[in-house]
């Protein structure tokens, strides 16, 4: 793959990592605020996390068209390190670092997510 292609998906994975860790950051706050039983401060932080969930989902986007974009090799590359694949060359190491420090800041604002999801709602948690 290309440097050029490299850096662009390294570009939108920090995009993505500073936005997963805006919402982590949010998403803590919004688990304490339920603990206190803070509705005003739980609304509040429900309403600030769609801005980070927003970019999240345009960098998602333009890493996507990035990717549809690339030869078809290249596109496979890509998608292989997106899943975890191991780099296959000293130029790719630094994207799957990042795209494994951003799946471990995912995972961890999944599971937070749930937690709070499921005090919130509890029987009606969308997670089951």
């Amino acid at each position: 793959m290309e440097a050029a292609a490299l850096m662009d998906a390294h570009v939108q994975l920090k995009r993505i990592y500073n936005a997963l860790n805006e919402a982590l950051d949010l998403t803590r706050q919004l688990a304490d605020a339920v603990d206190r039983d803070d509705q005003i401060s739980t609304h509040m932080l429900i309403s600030m996390r769609q801005e980070p969930t927003d970019r999240l989902a345009q960098a998602y986007q333009a890493l996507d068209q990035q990717r549809q974009a690339l030869p078809a090799a290249d596109a496979d590359r890509l998608a292989a390190i997106l899943k975890g694949g191991e780099a296959e060359t000293p130029e790719e190491a630094p994207l799957v670092s990042q795209a494994g420090v951003n799946r471990r800041v995912l995972r961890q604002l999944v599971d937070l997510d749930q937690v709070v999801n499921r005090k919130l709602a509890r029987e009606k948690s969308i997670y089951k």
